[in-house]
């Protein structure tokens, strides 16, 4: 076959300009540290690649979503322990009031400051954070979950709390509502009245010194027992006769006297000793002071209620003036004293939650963090450069460059006008 001498010349700038593509590549392969440059030079493990990358991407989506949580979990933390605080400074005067040394215009005084520490728990359920969202509007995040009218705290948010995805199968509350935090919502575990299970009350007639305590739980089996027997609203009234000497307990439901079990064997005529503990139905609570013929003490199931609303109560009553007899302010005191301890209680379990919250957070990202790196490493071992064999093949390249040019060179200058004389 003939082979002209322009098909040799254009075979060897061909075989020059392959060596040349090769080395190329080779530099850029080098260059960037990949093995692969285009989907091309690999599809199976560029589709890999990008599955990996995606992974990755959303992972550190979660790290980012983790970090935003934390910051907003660690403020609602630093937030609940100055309503803490600030509780525990009410309940401090409330103890300082509930002396009989006080007169009308000293418990006006510490009524005074209570409503300043009342006005900084109000600001403090108003909290935002770094972005200007409300920590305790729910969904509401715009809305100003608290607000003061008439002299009582009004919710203006909702029952939801803001969630966060940390991982695609787990959600992270990032905070609590106000209503279950602060106030009434009715939510299970929810704030209520009283000491929590139930509530004692003195009678608006009465005219002794009689002056209840709070109370608390004996036996919860019986006391639920009496509360699911009843077929209405369930109250109690402790009855006083013979001078005060005596006293009988009568169970209501819904206003109505019940005697069937198990309110059948209440004290009826029972001799009546201050201080002494007087126990039914899984509760027990005692009378101090001296009560008068018919003054009466009615005992009933917790409500919500908001902590504002009881620390609002004790103020009210505070600032009412006394007259000859101490025993409606203390009584006030009482029921607030267990209120407060109630309060601080619930204020402290939500805390825990946040703490538990926040220890969720730093573990799940961890394991983000763990398989960051695992991911990383996988496309590494797909997608990453042999810098041995790419240094090795490049040289091998250079070589075979080095040879192309020169044999090119030579065939160049064989022509039969080099033979002719």
């Amino acid at each position: 076959m003939r082979i002209s001498t322009s098909q040799i010349f254009q075979n060897g700038i061909d075989v020059i300009q392959r060596q040349q593509a090769e080395i190329s590549r080779t530099q850029n392969q080098l260059g960037t540290g990949r093995r692969i440059l285009s989907p091309s030079d690999d599809p199976s493990g560029s589709v890999q690649a990008l599955q990996f990358e995606s992974r990755i991407d959303q992972t550190k989506q979660f790290q980012r979503n983790g970090g935003l949580a934390e910051q907003r979990l660690r403020l609602t933390e630093v937030t609940l322990a100055s309503v803490g605080d600030g509780l525990q400074r009410i309940r401090e005067l409330s103890v300082k009031a509930n002396n009989a040394t006080e007169t009308d215009e000293t418990r006006r005084y510490i009524a005074g400051e209570m409503q300043q520490v009342l006005n900084s728990l109000v600001d403090l359920g108003n909290t935002r954070d770094a972005n200007g969202e409300y920590l305790f509007a729910g969904y509401k995040s715009q809305t100003q979950p608290f607000v003061m009218k008439d002299g009582e705290v009004k919710y203006q948010g909702d029952d939801n709390a803001r969630q966060v995805d940390i991982s695609p199968v787990r959600k992270l509350a990032v905070g609590d509502p106000g209503n279950a935090v602060f106030g009434d919502a009715g939510l299970p575990g929810a704030l209520k009245d009283g000491n929590g299970t139930f509530t004692t009350l003195p009678g608006d007639e009465n005219e002794g010194s009689g002056v209840i305590g709070g109370g608390s739980v004996v036996d919860r089996k019986a006391w639920q027992e009496a509360v699911d027997a009843a077929s209405g609203e369930l109250s109690y009234s402790v009855t006083f006769a013979d001078d005060g000497e005596t006293f009988t307990v009568q169970a209501f439901e819904n206003g109505t006297p019940v005697n069937t079990a198990p309110f059948d064997e209440l004290p009826v005529d029972a001799p009546f000793k201050s201080g002494e503990s007087i126990a039914f139905n899984g509760i027990s609570f005692d009378i101090k002071g001296t009560p008068k013929v018919d003054d009466e003490f009615t005992i009933r199931p917790s409500k919500p209620q908001s902590l504002f609303t009881g620390v609002q109560n004790i103020i009210d009553a505070l600032q009412s003036p006394v007259g000859t007899s101490t025993a409606p302010v203390n009584n006030a005191i009482n029921r607030g004293l267990s209120e407060l301890d109630s309060a601080l209680g619930h204020v402290l379990d939500t805390r825990a939650t946040v703490g538990a919250r926040l220890n969720a957070l730093e573990n799940q990202d961890n394991l983000n963090r763990d398989q960051i790196l695992q991911l990383e490493t996988t496309i590494s071992e797909i997608r990453d450069l042999d810098y041995a064999e790419a240094i090795s093949r490049f040289n091998l390249q250079q070589v075979g460059l080095q040879a192309a040019q020169q044999s090119y060179t030579q065939v160049a200058r064989l022509t039969l006008f080099d033979y002719i004389r």
